[in-house]
């Protein structure tokens, strides 16, 4: 009987121990796989494609608005964000067409193309600005259709006037 006890001790410690190291194993793979998904903000492109992730999320949170935008808009302009983030969800496969950075390295600006749900592609502007030496901030973006922040200036439903026409004599 001891002999069968001590078998079983060492079968089960053996499970034990694999089971340990299969978690372990499983753990290092997930930390592994969060910490790519982090750097997508590393540089100013995967700040960008952020953007749209973020657009995909129902209602973000202030921490996940932190985490991607440069500035977070007080409540009364909050659903102007919202309204302007929910424009860029029918997008398909945004991909980067060229980053800049014209004012060194705290500043950039990407393009990206991204496909129409009817076919098409439609292309988007965005302004990113280095809040801490690898960790970028969208400033604002612009699209057909959508602008965030919205411009204040010259833009909107205007009035126009015209000279009557003159008449043929």
């Amino acid at each position: 009987m001891r002999c069968n006890d001590m078998r079983r001790r060492r079968a089960i410690d053996e499970v034990v121990r694999r089971a340990g190291a299969l978690l372990l194993l499983l753990a290092t793979l997930a930390a592994c796989d969060g910490a790519d998904g982090d750097r997508r903000g590393d540089d100013p492109g995967g700040a960008a494609l952020r953007l749209f992730e973020l657009a995909r999320i129902d209602e973000p949170t202030d921490h996940q608005l932190r985490g991607a935008l440069d500035q977070v808009p007080h409540a009364d302009d909050r659903a102007a964000l919202l309204d302007a983030l929910a424009a860029l969800t029918p997008v398909e496969d945004p991909r980067i067409v060229e980053v800049v950075q014209p004012a060194g390295p705290e500043d950039a600006f990407v393009d990206l193309a991204a496909g129409l749900p009817g076919g098409g592609i439609a292309h988007f502007s965005v302004r990113l600005r280095s809040v801490e030496p690898g960790s970028w901030r969208v400033s604002w973006f612009r699209g057909p259709g959508v602008e965030w922040p919205p411009s204040r200036a010259g833009r909107g439903q205007g009035l126009s006037s015209s000279a009557p026409p003159e008449t043929a004599r």
